[in-house]
């Protein structure tokens, strides 16, 4: 009799097994991305003798079965919920949680000087490279460099977390002064920043870009320098434009990774042309009817950062049919969208490369292609040291 129960144990164990997948499927197949962690989901694996044999079947369904298990955004939610109200950590999700403003974490290693000379050195060469090629052709370049959120709000940081406001401050002065050293303009926001008293209203406290009252003060630094270098372009004063608080619940970035849970009465701004700028548009080659601003369909819908161009293009061009101003190139992330939506009125052609998504040719053969009067590169200061994507300036 024993026997018997066992294999009737057995089998309701492995009917159990075989249908929590099949559940999983059921309930998951139309789901391919998860939106608070801002990824695709892991697809279904495909059942290979291959994949049995070198284990990769089970590790890809393991991911799988982890990314779609019913009520999984429940579960994290409600997890997240205890972390920061129950338990009240301090790190939560990799976001460090504090009253004003959400921060990363960040670990406690950092690098000497020397190293962040030696770096910063090898890449204002290649810098030097690209700045001599745009000059050959023409153009000028200037680099446009920014402090990402946790940089300018790093004094937020607990006392027993790393800030690493030291670090950042070396490292940002390192690379200032290779460009520099090597004739390459270098426009510095965050000097320009504090020289506005370091506003607050600059940044927004969930997300890790500026917001567009940091995004219109960078324009107008950024026309003023090309003014005083004997540029004569239109520049939108705040006579022109008016910035409006959009209603929309915002959603930064890293509220996000707290499923939207911290409290936060940050509002997207943009900003409204009263005698607008037309222009006609094309994304990665195509035309495009999207506007400056993608904004929800109903006020209590949530928005982005996104809502700036309706977010990253690997290439955009903006035509505003005004021959007699010259044509800017601006290559970047994300940091370039706010400025995308200011910048372009005061250019007859602006074209706009991510080179994270871009692959048609390299920078500089597309420098070569379409000599652009003016080139911008936008940066913020957490990737001056990469040199892959838009840190890869010098590649063929």
């Amino acid at each position: 009799m024993l026997k018997y129960l066992n294999r009737a144990f057995l089998a309701c164990m492995l009917a159990a097994l075989l249908a929590v997948p099949a559940g999983v499927a059921l309930w998951s197949h139309q789901e391919t991305s998860a939106y608070y962690e801002n990824r695709a989901l892991a697809e279904r694996p495909a059942l290979t003798w291959a994949g049995l044999w070198d284990g990769s079947f089970g590790a890809d369904f393991e991911s799988w079965y982890s990314d779609h298990i019913p009520g999984r955004t429940t579960l994290l939610k409600a997890d997240t919920r205890v972390q920061m109200d129950v338990l009240k950590r301090p790190v939560v999700n990799e976001i460090v949680v504090t009253e004003d403003v959400l921060l990363p974490f960040m670990d406690y290693e950092e690098q000497s000087p020397e190293e962040y000379a030696q770096q910063a050195a090898d890449i204002a060469e290649d810098l030097q490279k690209l700045n001599a090629h745009i000059e050959a052709g023409g153009g000028s370049f200037y680099y446009v460099g920014f402090p990402e959120q946790r940089v300018y709000c790093g004094g937020w940081y607990p006392a027993f977390l790393a800030g690493h406001a030291a670090e950042y401050e070396t490292a940002d002065a390192a690379f200032a002064g290779a460009l520099t050293e090597r004739g390459v303009r270098f426009l510095d926001m965050g000097a320009v920043y504090d020289g506005l008293g370091h506003p607050a209203a600059y940044y927004p406290a969930v997300d890790h870009h500026y917001n567009y009252y940091g995004a219109y003060a960078a324009y107008r630094a950024i026309l003023d320098a090309l003014a005083a270098d004997g540029w004569e372009l239109p520049v939108l004063t705040e006579d022109d434009i008016d910035l409006v608080e959009l209603p929309n619940p915002y959603i930064g970035s890293r509220n996000r990774k707290l499923y939207n849970l911290w409290p936060n009465t940050d509002k997207a701004v943009i900003g409204v042309q009263r005698d607008p700028v037309a222009f006609t548009r094309t994304d990665n080659g195509q035309p495009s009817e999207k506007p400056l601003f993608v904004t929800p369909a109903a006020d209590d819908l949530p928005t982005t950062y996104n809502l700036y161009m309706g977010g990253d293009f690997a290439e955009t061009v903006l035509e505003t049919n005004r021959p007699d101003l010259p044509d800017v190139l601006i290559f970047g992330d994300s940091f370039t969208n706010a400025l995308e939506t200011l910048l372009y009125a005061s250019f007859d052609e602006t074209r706009i490369l991510d080179l994270r998504h871009y692959d048609e040719m390299s920078l500089r053969d597309y420098i070569a292609a379409y000599r652009p009067d003016l080139v911008l590169c936008i940066q913020n200061d957490t990737f001056y040291y990469t040199t892959t994507g838009n840190g890869a300036v010098w590649e063929d």
